[in-house]
């Protein structure tokens, strides 16, 4: 009797190891059988994968706006060319905001 319930509980969570995956973009079948051997381990487990539907939606949202590059692209122009200020731009710059930078005070870097 306990064998028919183990397999019963391993046979629901591997149906929700298959549900959460594809609706998250993964294989749901690979997972259907994660969740029938490993049960809650698995279904732990791809409840913290990444939602791959939602960041190609996201991708092709920035896309549409120029915001990001489009996959693929190997644009190599965007190297930051920062450098450390020196001390006398940080004591410039402590003036300008003051020492405990807020909302107020950060639209002074613009100017």
């Amino acid at each position: 009797m306990v064998f028919i319930i183990s397999l019963v509980v391993f046979f629901i969570t591997g149906l929700y190891c298959l549900n959460v995956a594809e609706e998250k973009g993964y294989n749901g079948f690979l997972w259907f059988i994660g969740g029938f051997l490993f049960s809650f381990a698995a279904l732990i487990a791809v409840a913290g994968l990444p939602d791959k539907k939602l960041r190609k939606y996201i991708r092709q949202i920035g896309e549409k706006q120029n915001a990001i590059d489009p996959e693929g692209s190997s644009n190599l122009k965007k190297v930051i060319d920062d450098k450390p200020l020196t001390p006398e731009e940080r004591k410039e710059l402590i003036k300008k905001v003051g020492k405990k930078p807020s909302w107020d005070n950060i639209s002074k870097l613009d100017k």
